[in-house]
Protein backbone atom coordinates (compact mmCIF):
# COMPACT_ATOMS: atom_id res chain seq x y z
CA UNK A 1 0.00 0.00 0.00
CA UNK A 2 1.50 3.32 -1.08
CA UNK A 3 1.43 6.47 1.04
CA UNK A 4 3.08 9.88 1.25
CA UNK A 5 2.92 13.06 3.29
CA UNK A 6 1.54 16.19 1.62
CA UNK A 7 1.48 19.44 3.61
CA UNK A 8 1.27 17.57 6.90
CA UNK A 9 -1.47 15.21 5.68
CA UNK A 10 -0.92 11.47 5.41
CA UNK A 11 -2.23 10.47 1.97
CA UNK A 12 -2.81 6.71 1.63
CA UNK A 13 -3.58 5.16 -1.76
CA UNK A 14 -6.28 2.50 -2.09
CA UNK A 15 -5.87 0.38 -5.22
CA UNK A 16 -7.52 -2.42 -7.17
CA UNK A 17 -10.37 -4.27 -5.44
CA UNK A 18 -11.09 -4.40 -1.72
CA UNK A 19 -13.41 -7.28 -0.90
CA UNK A 20 -13.72 -10.27 1.44
CA UNK A 21 -10.61 -11.86 -0.09
CA UNK A 22 -8.18 -9.10 0.90
CA UNK A 23 -10.05 -6.81 3.32
CA UNK A 24 -8.22 -8.16 6.38
CA UNK A 25 -4.80 -7.57 4.77
CA UNK A 26 -5.82 -4.08 3.64
CA UNK A 27 -6.97 -3.27 7.17
CA UNK A 28 -3.66 -4.49 8.65
CA UNK A 29 -1.54 -2.41 6.25
CA UNK A 30 -3.79 0.63 6.55
CA UNK A 31 -3.64 0.78 10.33
CA UNK A 32 0.11 0.17 10.41
CA UNK A 33 0.58 3.24 8.22
CA UNK A 34 -1.88 5.33 10.24
CA UNK A 35 -0.33 4.38 13.58
CA UNK A 36 3.13 5.26 12.31
CA UNK A 37 1.81 8.61 11.11
CA UNK A 38 1.92 10.15 14.58
CA UNK A 39 -1.64 11.49 14.61
CA UNK A 40 -1.37 13.25 11.26
CA UNK A 41 -4.61 13.89 9.43
CA UNK A 42 -5.47 11.03 7.08
CA UNK A 43 -6.67 11.29 3.49
CA UNK A 44 -7.49 8.30 1.31
CA UNK A 45 -6.62 8.51 -2.39
CA UNK A 46 -9.07 6.26 -4.24
CA UNK A 47 -7.99 7.16 -7.78
CA UNK A 48 -6.69 3.60 -8.22
CA UNK A 49 -9.62 1.89 -6.47
CA UNK A 50 -11.75 -0.16 -8.89
CA UNK A 51 -14.26 -1.77 -6.50
CA UNK A 52 -15.06 -1.96 -2.80
CA UNK A 53 -17.40 -4.51 -1.17
CA UNK A 54 -19.15 -4.45 2.19
CA UNK A 55 -16.03 -6.01 3.73
CA UNK A 56 -13.98 -3.08 2.46
CA UNK A 57 -16.56 -0.59 3.69
CA UNK A 58 -16.24 -2.05 7.19
CA UNK A 59 -12.50 -1.27 7.05
CA UNK A 60 -13.29 2.36 6.18
CA UNK A 61 -15.86 2.56 8.99
CA UNK A 62 -13.34 1.20 11.50
CA UNK A 63 -10.82 3.83 10.36
CA UNK A 64 -13.37 6.60 10.82
CA UNK A 65 -14.36 5.38 14.29
CA UNK A 66 -10.74 4.97 15.34
CA UNK A 67 -9.70 8.41 14.13
CA UNK A 68 -12.67 10.20 15.69
CA UNK A 69 -12.37 12.99 13.10
CA UNK A 70 -13.44 13.56 9.48
CA UNK A 71 -11.66 11.53 6.81
CA UNK A 72 -11.52 12.62 3.17
CA UNK A 73 -11.61 10.19 0.24
CA UNK A 74 -10.40 11.73 -3.04
CA UNK A 75 -10.22 10.65 -6.68
CA UNK A 76 -13.32 8.47 -6.42
CA UNK A 77 -14.50 6.93 -9.70
CA UNK A 78 -18.17 7.04 -10.68
CA UNK A 79 -18.54 3.31 -9.98
CA UNK A 80 -17.04 3.51 -6.48
CA UNK A 81 -18.92 6.73 -5.73
CA UNK A 82 -22.24 4.98 -6.43
CA UNK A 83 -21.34 2.28 -3.90
CA UNK A 84 -20.39 4.86 -1.26
CA UNK A 85 -23.52 6.88 -1.99
CA UNK A 86 -26.05 4.06 -1.83
CA UNK A 87 -24.57 2.80 1.46
CA UNK A 88 -24.62 6.25 3.06
CA UNK A 89 -20.84 6.61 3.23
CA UNK A 90 -20.98 9.94 1.35
CA UNK A 91 -22.71 11.30 4.47
CA UNK A 92 -19.99 9.99 6.79
CA UNK A 93 -16.89 10.83 4.77
CA UNK A 94 -15.88 13.82 2.66
CA UNK A 95 -15.96 12.18 -0.76
CA UNK A 96 -14.46 13.89 -3.81
CA UNK A 97 -14.99 12.41 -7.24
CA UNK A 98 -12.12 11.89 -9.68
CA UNK A 99 -11.62 14.77 -12.07
CA UNK A 100 -12.97 14.38 -15.57
CA UNK A 101 -10.23 13.75 -18.15
CA UNK A 102 -10.19 16.08 -21.17
CA UNK A 103 -7.90 16.13 -24.19
CA UNK A 104 -6.99 19.44 -25.81
CA UNK A 105 -5.60 17.82 -28.96
CA UNK A 106 -6.81 19.80 -31.97
CA UNK A 107 -8.65 22.34 -29.84
CA UNK A 108 -8.19 25.94 -31.08
CA UNK A 109 -6.07 28.17 -28.85
CA UNK A 110 -8.05 31.19 -27.68
CA UNK A 111 -5.45 32.97 -25.57
CA UNK A 112 -2.31 32.56 -23.53
CA UNK A 113 -1.57 34.24 -20.21
CA UNK A 114 0.94 34.10 -17.39
CA UNK A 115 -0.66 31.13 -15.62
CA UNK A 116 -1.98 29.05 -18.52
CA UNK A 117 -3.59 28.80 -21.94
CA UNK A 118 -7.25 29.01 -22.93
CA UNK A 119 -8.78 26.71 -25.57
CA UNK A 120 -12.19 26.61 -27.20
CA UNK A 121 -13.78 23.37 -25.99
CA UNK A 122 -17.07 23.68 -27.89
CA UNK A 123 -19.39 26.50 -29.01
CA UNK A 124 -20.57 27.02 -25.42
CA UNK A 125 -17.43 26.53 -23.34
CA UNK A 126 -13.74 27.29 -23.08
CA UNK A 127 -11.15 25.54 -20.96
CA UNK A 128 -8.19 27.17 -19.27
CA UNK A 129 -5.28 24.75 -18.93
CA UNK A 130 -2.93 25.76 -16.15
CA UNK A 131 0.82 25.34 -16.28
CA UNK A 132 2.06 21.93 -15.01
CA UNK A 133 3.45 23.45 -11.82
CA UNK A 134 0.04 24.91 -10.81
CA UNK A 135 -1.38 23.16 -7.74
CA UNK A 136 -5.02 22.66 -6.87
CA UNK A 137 -5.00 25.51 -4.35
CA UNK A 138 -4.01 27.88 -7.17
CA UNK A 139 -6.90 26.68 -9.32
CA UNK A 140 -9.34 27.09 -6.44
CA UNK A 141 -7.99 30.59 -5.83
CA UNK A 142 -8.71 31.60 -9.42
CA UNK A 143 -12.19 30.12 -9.16
CA UNK A 144 -12.85 32.17 -6.03
CA UNK A 145 -11.52 35.37 -7.60
CA UNK A 146 -13.57 34.85 -10.77
CA UNK A 147 -16.70 34.38 -8.69
CA UNK A 148 -15.97 37.47 -6.60
CA UNK A 149 -15.33 39.51 -9.75
CA UNK A 150 -18.64 38.40 -11.23
CA UNK A 151 -20.48 39.30 -8.02
CA UNK A 152 -18.87 42.75 -8.14
CA UNK A 153 -20.25 43.39 -11.61
CA UNK A 154 -17.16 42.57 -13.67
CA UNK A 155 -18.21 40.94 -16.97
CA UNK A 156 -16.53 37.57 -16.66
CA UNK A 157 -17.31 33.89 -17.05
CA UNK A 158 -18.12 31.60 -14.13
CA UNK A 159 -16.31 28.28 -13.98
CA UNK A 160 -18.36 25.16 -13.34
CA UNK A 161 -15.91 22.28 -13.57
CA UNK A 162 -12.30 21.49 -12.70
CA UNK A 163 -10.83 18.81 -14.96
CA UNK A 164 -7.62 16.92 -15.63
CA UNK A 165 -5.70 17.63 -18.86
CA UNK A 166 -2.78 15.22 -19.00
CA UNK A 167 -0.48 16.23 -16.13
CA UNK A 168 -2.19 19.61 -15.79
CA UNK A 169 -5.38 20.89 -14.24
CA UNK A 170 -7.99 22.72 -16.28
CA UNK A 171 -10.97 24.90 -15.52
CA UNK A 172 -14.04 24.92 -17.76
CA UNK A 173 -15.92 28.19 -18.29
CA UNK A 174 -19.29 28.67 -19.92
CA UNK A 175 -19.18 31.28 -22.68
CA UNK A 176 -22.20 30.85 -24.90
CA UNK A 177 -21.30 31.59 -28.52
CA UNK A 178 -18.55 34.03 -27.50
CA UNK A 179 -15.67 34.75 -29.88
CA UNK A 180 -12.14 35.40 -28.72
CA UNK A 181 -11.15 39.03 -29.24
CA UNK A 182 -7.72 38.17 -30.62
CA UNK A 183 -9.30 36.27 -33.52
CA UNK A 184 -11.53 39.25 -34.23
CA UNK A 185 -8.46 41.49 -34.49
CA UNK A 186 -6.61 39.07 -36.75
CA UNK A 187 -9.56 38.40 -39.06
CA UNK A 188 -10.84 41.96 -39.39
CA UNK A 189 -7.77 44.16 -39.74
CA UNK A 190 -9.76 46.57 -41.86
CA UNK A 191 -11.43 47.71 -38.64
CA UNK A 192 -8.43 47.16 -36.35
CA UNK A 193 -8.43 50.71 -35.00
CA UNK A 194 -12.16 50.65 -34.25
CA UNK A 195 -11.86 47.33 -32.41
CA UNK A 196 -8.99 48.60 -30.26
CA UNK A 197 -10.88 51.79 -29.41
CA UNK A 198 -13.87 49.75 -28.29
CA UNK A 199 -11.60 47.45 -26.26
CA UNK A 200 -9.87 50.37 -24.50
CA UNK A 201 -13.25 51.87 -23.60
CA UNK A 202 -14.32 48.53 -22.12
CA UNK A 203 -11.16 48.45 -20.00
CA UNK A 204 -11.87 51.95 -18.77
CA UNK A 205 -15.43 50.96 -17.82
CA UNK A 206 -14.04 47.97 -15.92
CA UNK A 207 -11.69 50.30 -14.04
CA UNK A 208 -14.66 52.33 -12.80
CA UNK A 209 -15.54 49.43 -10.50
CA UNK A 210 -14.32 49.84 -6.94
CA UNK A 211 -13.77 46.64 -4.94
CA UNK A 212 -12.91 45.56 -1.41
CA UNK A 213 -9.12 45.05 -1.08
CA UNK A 214 -9.86 42.21 1.35
CA UNK A 215 -11.37 40.27 -1.56
CA UNK A 216 -9.01 41.60 -4.21
CA UNK A 217 -5.43 41.93 -2.87
CA UNK A 218 -3.74 45.28 -3.69
CA UNK A 219 -1.46 44.77 -6.69
CA UNK A 220 1.00 47.39 -5.48
CA UNK A 221 1.39 45.74 -2.08
CA UNK A 222 1.97 42.37 -3.75
CA UNK A 223 4.70 43.80 -5.96
CA UNK A 224 6.44 45.40 -2.98
CA UNK A 225 6.19 42.14 -1.03
CA UNK A 226 7.88 40.12 -3.77
CA UNK A 227 10.64 42.63 -4.54
CA UNK A 228 13.22 40.70 -2.52
CA UNK A 229 12.66 37.73 -4.86
CA UNK A 230 14.63 39.74 -7.42
CA UNK A 231 17.83 39.52 -5.34
CA UNK A 232 19.37 37.07 -7.82
CA UNK A 233 18.67 39.49 -10.64
CA UNK A 234 19.15 42.94 -9.10
CA UNK A 235 21.49 44.47 -6.53
CA UNK A 236 20.04 45.74 -3.26
CA UNK A 237 20.50 49.28 -4.55
CA UNK A 238 18.49 48.45 -7.67
CA UNK A 239 15.77 46.79 -5.61
CA UNK A 240 15.61 49.96 -3.53
CA UNK A 241 15.04 51.98 -6.70
CA UNK A 242 12.28 49.63 -7.85
CA UNK A 243 10.67 50.01 -4.44
CA UNK A 244 10.67 53.78 -4.93
CA UNK A 245 8.96 53.28 -8.32
CA UNK A 246 6.14 51.24 -6.78
CA UNK A 247 5.72 53.48 -3.76
CA UNK A 248 5.12 56.40 -6.14
CA UNK A 249 1.98 54.71 -7.53
CA UNK A 250 -1.18 56.00 -5.81
CA UNK A 251 -3.33 53.53 -3.87
CA UNK A 252 -6.80 52.94 -5.31
CA UNK A 253 -9.65 50.47 -4.87
CA UNK A 254 -10.04 50.06 -8.63
CA UNK A 255 -10.58 46.50 -9.89
CA UNK A 256 -7.43 45.34 -11.71
CA UNK A 257 -7.49 42.38 -14.11
CA UNK A 258 -3.76 41.79 -13.70
CA UNK A 259 -3.06 40.33 -17.14
CA UNK A 260 -5.24 42.48 -19.37
CA UNK A 261 -4.68 41.97 -23.11
CA UNK A 262 -6.68 40.77 -26.15
CA UNK A 263 -5.84 37.14 -25.44
CA UNK A 264 -7.81 37.23 -22.19
CA UNK A 265 -11.00 38.70 -23.62
CA UNK A 266 -14.03 37.14 -25.28
CA UNK A 267 -16.77 39.03 -27.13
CA UNK A 268 -20.44 38.08 -27.07
CA UNK A 269 -23.12 40.27 -28.66
CA UNK A 270 -20.76 43.24 -28.49
CA UNK A 271 -19.99 42.73 -24.78
CA UNK A 272 -16.40 42.20 -23.64
CA UNK A 273 -16.02 39.30 -21.22
CA UNK A 274 -12.78 39.08 -19.26
CA UNK A 275 -11.25 35.69 -18.52
CA UNK A 276 -8.10 34.41 -16.77
CA UNK A 277 -8.49 36.35 -13.51
CA UNK A 278 -5.74 34.58 -11.57
CA UNK A 279 -3.78 37.81 -11.15
CA UNK A 280 -6.74 40.10 -10.50
CA UNK A 281 -6.67 42.49 -7.61
CA UNK A 282 -7.13 46.15 -6.77
CA UNK A 283 -5.06 49.23 -7.40
CA UNK A 284 -4.10 51.89 -9.92
CA UNK A 285 -5.05 51.22 -13.58
CA UNK A 286 -1.42 51.67 -14.58
CA UNK A 287 -0.91 48.00 -13.75
CA UNK A 288 -3.42 46.89 -16.39
CA UNK A 289 -2.08 49.31 -18.97
CA UNK A 290 1.32 47.82 -18.25
CA UNK A 291 0.10 44.42 -19.45
CA UNK A 292 -0.67 45.84 -22.89
CA UNK A 293 2.55 47.84 -22.88
CA UNK A 294 4.69 44.75 -22.25
CA UNK A 295 3.33 43.09 -25.39
CA UNK A 296 2.65 45.89 -27.84
CA UNK A 297 5.11 48.65 -26.93
CA UNK A 298 8.27 47.61 -25.08
CA UNK A 299 11.29 46.67 -27.26
CA UNK A 300 12.38 43.05 -27.78
CA UNK A 301 8.79 41.87 -27.99
CA UNK A 302 8.07 38.37 -26.63
CA UNK A 303 7.35 35.41 -28.88
CA UNK A 304 3.60 35.11 -28.37
CA UNK A 305 0.42 34.34 -30.37
CA UNK A 306 -0.72 37.83 -29.36
CA UNK A 307 1.63 39.26 -31.99
CA UNK A 308 1.26 36.66 -34.72
CA UNK A 309 -0.11 37.97 -38.05
CA UNK A 310 0.47 41.61 -37.10
CA UNK A 311 3.02 43.83 -38.84
CA UNK A 312 5.16 46.33 -36.92
CA UNK A 313 2.92 49.15 -38.17
CA UNK A 314 -0.19 47.32 -36.94
CA UNK A 315 1.39 46.69 -33.55
CA UNK A 316 2.20 50.39 -33.22
CA UNK A 317 -1.36 51.22 -34.24
CA UNK A 318 -2.74 48.88 -31.57
CA UNK A 319 -0.68 50.49 -28.81
CA UNK A 320 -1.13 54.12 -29.84
CA UNK A 321 -4.87 53.69 -30.36
CA UNK A 322 -5.28 51.87 -27.06
CA UNK A 323 -3.35 54.47 -25.06
CA UNK A 324 -4.96 57.52 -26.67
CA UNK A 325 -8.45 56.09 -26.34
CA UNK A 326 -8.00 55.07 -22.72
CA UNK A 327 -6.55 58.44 -21.71
CA UNK A 328 -9.06 60.27 -23.91
CA UNK A 329 -6.46 62.62 -25.31
CA UNK A 330 -4.29 63.30 -28.34
CA UNK A 331 -2.03 65.64 -26.37
CA UNK A 332 1.44 64.41 -27.31
CA UNK A 333 3.09 65.64 -24.11
CA UNK A 334 0.53 63.92 -21.87
CA UNK A 335 0.70 60.73 -23.93
CA UNK A 336 4.50 60.72 -23.87
CA UNK A 337 4.60 61.23 -20.11
CA UNK A 338 2.03 58.52 -19.45
CA UNK A 339 3.76 56.14 -21.86
CA UNK A 340 7.07 56.60 -20.05
CA UNK A 341 5.48 55.88 -16.68
CA UNK A 342 3.52 52.88 -17.93
CA UNK A 343 6.65 51.48 -19.60
CA UNK A 344 8.62 51.74 -16.34
CA UNK A 345 5.94 49.98 -14.29
CA UNK A 346 5.42 47.38 -17.03
CA UNK A 347 9.16 46.65 -17.21
CA UNK A 348 9.47 46.40 -13.43
CA UNK A 349 6.49 44.03 -13.18
CA UNK A 350 7.80 41.86 -16.01
CA UNK A 351 10.98 41.15 -14.04
CA UNK A 352 8.97 38.92 -11.70
CA UNK A 353 8.23 36.54 -14.58
CA UNK A 354 11.89 35.58 -14.79
CA UNK A 355 11.79 34.55 -11.12
CA UNK A 356 8.47 32.69 -11.06
CA UNK A 357 8.90 31.11 -14.51
CA UNK A 358 12.68 30.75 -15.09
CA UNK A 359 13.76 31.01 -18.71
CA UNK A 360 10.54 32.61 -19.93
CA UNK A 361 12.39 35.90 -20.67
CA UNK A 362 15.51 36.05 -22.83
CA UNK A 363 18.66 37.59 -21.27
CA UNK A 364 18.49 40.47 -23.79
CA UNK A 365 14.90 41.34 -22.91
CA UNK A 366 15.62 40.93 -19.20
CA UNK A 367 18.43 43.49 -19.36
CA UNK A 368 16.23 45.82 -21.39
CA UNK A 369 13.46 45.61 -18.77
CA UNK A 370 15.87 46.47 -15.97
CA UNK A 371 17.27 49.41 -17.92
CA UNK A 372 13.83 50.89 -18.60
CA UNK A 373 12.62 50.60 -15.01
CA UNK A 374 15.82 51.88 -13.42
CA UNK A 375 16.28 54.71 -15.93
CA UNK A 376 12.87 56.08 -15.01
CA UNK A 377 13.79 56.17 -11.31
CA UNK A 378 17.26 57.60 -11.98
CA UNK A 379 15.72 60.46 -13.97
CA UNK A 380 13.35 61.23 -11.12
CA UNK A 381 9.90 59.78 -10.48
CA UNK A 382 6.96 62.12 -10.96
CA UNK A 383 3.23 62.02 -10.15
CA UNK A 384 1.35 59.49 -12.30
CA UNK A 385 -0.17 61.32 -15.27
CA UNK A 386 -3.64 59.75 -15.01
Amino acid sequence: MRYQEENGVLVISLEGRIDSVNAAQVEKELFEIVEAGEDRKVELDASGLEYISSAGLRVLMKLLQTRGEPVTITGVSQEVYEILDVTGFTELFTVKKALRQISIDWLPLVGKGATGSVYRLDPETVIKVFRPEAKMDIIKMENERSTNAFLNGIPTAISYDIVQVGDCYGMVYELLEAEDFLSILKNDKEHLEEHIKSFAQAIKRMHQTEVDPRQFPPTKAGSLFFLDRLSGLCTQEQIGKLRKLYENIPDRKTFIHGDCHPGNVMVRDGEYIFIDLMACGSGHPIFDLGSMCAIYHLPHRPDTPLLECFTDDEIRLIWNTYLGTYLETDDKDKLSRAERQISAVSAARSLFASVFVPGVISPERLQMLKNIALAYVNEGVEPIAF
